[in-house]
């Protein structure tokens, strides 16, 4: 799951870089590319949050299906010490004339396994209960760091549009100088 949140997060990246490129590259106007360029911006961050919210909400029903999961094997494992519970009580009558020493060890290991039983059930809980833990807090760190790579990305693309901004208000100083040379030659 973690080399597909890598992907995802590399693919946005490449995609953000490739769309700036090509706008970057495409022969248009500086306000034609700054709108372009905050549609894209805009195009880029919606698809960084659906992103997001699947991801978050695919690890909520994993933790869900996890903690259901537990709760099944719990249940389980109390039938199965009732049921053995059950069974040495049944025995219990039917062996009237077994020692009474006998008749202490069954119950000392009947106890032992539904003690076994129950902490088995206990541990899987609470190991599914970590895992949904750990699951819901990954989601939330790849959410962040996805916010932030779109945001420095964001930052770059701003940047790249301020240098171009300066660059074309230099070619209109350069256009009216070259006006002003070709009206002082050619006086007409």
């Amino acid at each position: 799951m973690a080399k597909r949140g890598k992907f995802l997060v590399g693919a946005l990246i490449g995609g953000t870089a490739a769309a700036a490129a090509a706008l970057l590259l495409a022969p248009k106007s500086g306000k034609e590319l700054r709108e372009d360029l905050a549609k894209k911006t805009d195009d880029w961050l919606d698809l960084a949050s659906d992103y997001t919210d699947d991801l978050v909400t695919k690890t909520s029903e994993m933790g869900s299906i996890v903690k259901e999961r537990a709760s099944d094997l719990s249940d389980q494992a109390s039938d199965l010490a009732s049921n053995v519970k059950e069974k040495v009580g049944d025995s219990m009558e039917d062996m009237n004339d077994i020692t009474s020493d006998t008749l202490e060890d069954l119950k000392r290991q009947s106890s032992d396994l539904s003690d076994r039983f129950r902490k088995a059930a206990s541990d899987a809980k609470d190991v599914a209960e970590d895992t949904s833990e750990d699951i819901v807090i990954d989601a939330k760190e790849t959410k962040e760091e996805a916010k932030e790579t779109v945001s420095e990305g964001a930052e770059a693309l701003a940047a790249k549009s301020e240098e171009i901004n300066q660059q074309t208000s230099d070619f209109s100083e350069i256009k009216e100088e070259l006006k002003e040379e070709i009206e002082k030659n050619n006086p007409e």
